[in-house]
C-alpha cells in the first residue's frame, strides 16, 4: 500500500554545505490508510562507494513515540533532515568526521519499505 522515497535538494553539494534530505511516503492504494511514521520506524541513510554505511538518521537521536498518520491515496508525506555531512554509527558511539567528495547515495526506509537510492554528489 505504501511507497517509499528518497530525496536531496540538490544533486551536488560542496564539503562543508548541509544539503536536506528527504523520506517520502505515498499511500498507493485507492484507500486512506492508518499508519504509524513514528521517527523509530522510519530511517534516511547516506551510502557511499561499495556499499559503506556513512550515516543514519536513527544513529544519535533518541527513541521516537508514535506517530499515527492518515494518509490519504496519492499525497505523499515527506520528512526531512538537514544533514550536516558528518558520518556517524549506531548509538553515536564513533567520532563523528567529515564526509570528503565524492559519489554518494541517499536511502530511506518505513519499517521494511525500502527506497531506491538516489544519487548525489560532494565536492571540493
Amino acid at each position: 500500500m505504501l511507497t517509499v522515497g528518497a530525496e536531496i535538494d540538490r544533486p551536488e553539494h560542496r564539503v562543508g554545505e548541509r544539503p536536506v534530505l528527504r523520506l517520502v511516503v505515498t499511500n498507493i492504494s485507492d484507500q486512506p490508510c492508518i499508519r504509524d511514521l513514528d521517527s523509530a520506524r522510519q530511517e534516511i541513510v547516506v551510502w557511499g562507494a561499495g556499499g559503506a554505511r556513512i550515516w543514519s538518521s536513527n544513529d544519535c537521536v533518541n527513541a521516537g513515540s508514535a506517530d499515527l498518520r492518515t494518509l490519504v491515496p496519492g499525497q505523499p508525506v515527506a520528512f526531512a533532515v538537514r544533514w550536516a555531512g558528518r558520518t556517524s554509527s549506531p548509538g553515536c558511539a564513533a567520532p563523528r568526521t567529515e564526509v570528503p567528495a565524492g559519489e554518494y547515495n541517499v536511502m530511506s526506509r518505513v519499517d521494511d519499505a525500502i527506497s531506491a537510492a538516489t544519487a548525489f554528489r560532494r565536492v571540493p
